[in-house]
């Protein structure tokens, strides 16, 4: 899916006929990986299946954000990661408000989670125990998996200057190729996206991250 489209495109440069769609196709594609890329998130609403190892603390941040409602969570010291044998079974699922809590933006029942932490309540995120040969105490293992969490997260409405950071970047790669600014390099890791051209085709594209920073997401 899209957050985009061609015709908002064409109209944003008045093109009348269908000359570049397939160009414009594509440039929506890449802008939208690249988008998605430097906020370091999936971007439109969708419902995530995903695994994790116990931190050993009572906080766990899942993986997307905003996150709309947690459907389900599990711990199962042999789930890993779901391949284990009988992996999560009904009786390995933890009570809402009684085992964990999602925090809240504004401590309401009916808010979203920009954060993703899950609290656990009354312990930590079990974290197994080792014990290696010649020790007399045990110390912390790897959980491999063994915590399943079955949420819904991103935006069912992509927010408007997202939609706007995004049209500006295809519509700059769009007018860069009826100059001297041909594209000829781009990373989607770091947001690079080199034009060999005028040096506000450069500005435009740090005025667009600057659109989007306050939505990347922060690895801690």
């Amino acid at each position: 899916m899209t957050w985009t489209t061609k015709t908002t495109i064409k109209t944003l440069q008045g093109i009348s006929d269908s000359s570049l769609d397939s160009v414009i196709d594509l440039l929506i594609s890449q802008s939208e990986e690249l988008v998605k890329g430097y906020l370091q998130r999936e971007i439109e609403q969708a419902s995530y299946t995903e695994y994790y190892s116990g931190t050993g603390t009572p906080v766990l941040v899942l993986n997307q954000s905003p996150v709309q409602s947690v459907t389900s969570v599990y711990i199962d010291p042999k789930g890993y990661y779901g391949d284990g044998t009988d992996a999560f079974p009904e009786s390995s699922l933890l009570v809402p408000g009684t085992d964990y809590v999602l925090r809240k933006n504004n401590a309401s029942a009916t808010e979203v989670s920009d954060s993703g932490i899950l609290y656990r309540l009354g312990t930590d995120w079990n974290r197994p125990q080792r014990t290696q040969r010649g020790q007399l105490a045990s110390s912390p293992g790897i959980g491999k998996g063994n915590i399943k969490v079955v949420y819904i997260a991103g935006w069912e409405t992509v927010p408007a200057d997202i939609q706007f950071a995004t049209n500006r970047l295809v519509t700059a790669m769009l007018e860069s190729r009826n100059h001297a600014g041909r594209i000829h390099s781009e990373s989607i890791e770091d947001f690079s996206y080199t034009l060999s051209g005028s040096e506000a085709e450069a500005s435009l594209l740090d005025s667009i991250k600057g659109s989007l920073s306050r939505y990347r997401k922060v690895v801690l």
